[in-house]
């Protein structure tokens, strides 16, 4: 017959087991059986059958040597890959600098903003976003410092890190804008009337120094009778040829009379274009459109160090006359 012991332990602890064995704890006193057994030596029933099983199981277990379970398996490996490992922001690095050159910037300690600046833009680890930026920022004070040249340098910087971020393209045309306005006489576009071109021809330059001269008499014909637009108009043709003459000799000559032409037109057609008579209206077009046709021949010369400037400002003038063309549904 098997007992339990023989399902819970081997046969010679079974054989050596004293009757008494089943009924007491092995770590203790023995079990009072009488409270818990039938008078007619049935079975136990309740807690008390419980506790019989709970000691029987403890003393077969306890009187031969224990198993060792076996080691837990490593963990798995997770399926997908944790995505904070190796990856870095741009609050990584030198990157914080940028804040703190903002910082400086609005507080009014360009010295500070400057370095600051400076810095992130020398950073290895800086993302291009934010050092397009300290790019921009520079310029920007370099602009308003009268640094014409480091701020020209630092905006194509800027577009080369981010040529397609449109808050650095916005950004690169208002510092160009400023620096034209900046080398500009009162409201006259461009550089200054009188400003000499390095390397020409004498003749050349003789003859631009004239028609620079005569471009302050054009320029400050202010028409508000039809008799005075005419005037306007045939001060600014006369003009416009002997610009036209320069242009042909060329090199930088060329790039600087094409500006003039084109500023004329451009200032010429402002004139007309808000005077009421259809016919005016029609004129100022055909003036911007004359306008824009130069500045593309001025940015379409030779590019020349020493043409820098009035390729930049046919650049920034062009934008604006083709802006008010599409405006004006031309």
């Amino acid at each position: 017959m098997t007992t339990f012991c023989d399902l819970v332990t081997s046969a010679d602890e079974c054989k050596t087991a004293s009757p008494r064995r089943f009924v007491t704890n092995e770590l203790g006193e023995a079990m009072a059986p009488a409270s818990d057994l039938k008078p007619s030596g049935g079975r136990q029933s309740g807690a008390g059958a419980a506790l019989t099983i709970f000691t029987l199981v403890v003393a077969c277990s306890s009187s031969g040597p224990r198993a060792v379970p076996p080691p837990l398996p490593p963990p798995p490996s997770p399926a997908v890959a944790n995505p904070a490992v190796g990856v870095t922001t741009e609050l990584d690095g030198q990157a914080p600098e940028f804040g703190d050159a903002i910082v400086a910037e609005l507080s009014g300690d360009d010295t500070a903003a400057l370095a600051a600046y400076a810095k992130v833009l020398a950073g290895s680890d800086v993302p291009a976003p934010i050092a397009a930026r300290s790019a921009l920022h520079l310029a920007q004070l370099d602009a308003r410092a009268g640094k014409r040249r480091p701020a020209l340098d630092l905006v194509a910087r800027a577009t080369a890190l981010a040529p397609a971020d449109p808050a650095i393209t916005d950004g690169v045309a208002r510092v160009q804008a400023d620096v034209v306005a900046a080398s500009g006489t009162g409201d006259l576009r461009g550089p200054p009337a009188g400003t000499t071109l390095p390397g020409i021809e004498p003749k050349v330059a003789d003859a631009f120094a004239l028609a620079e001269h005569a471009l302050l008499r054009v320029h400050a014909i202010r028409p508000h009778e039809r008799l005075e637009i005419w005037a306007k108009e045939d001060a600014t043709e006369d003009l416009v040829a002997k610009y036209r003459a320069i242009a042909d000799a060329g090199g930088l000559a060329q790039v600087a009379a094409d500006y003039r032409i084109g500023s004329l037109y451009h200032d010429l057609a402002l004139n007309l274009l808000f005077e009421r008579q259809g016919e005016l209206r029609a004129q100022a077009i055909a003036y911007l459109h004359s306008a824009a046709a130069a500045y593309k021949a001025s940015l379409a010369g030779p590019q020349l160090p020493d043409a820098e400037l009035w390729r930049l400002a046919a650049s920034t003038a062009l934008r604006t006359a083709l802006d008010v063309l599409a405006a004006a549904g031309a």
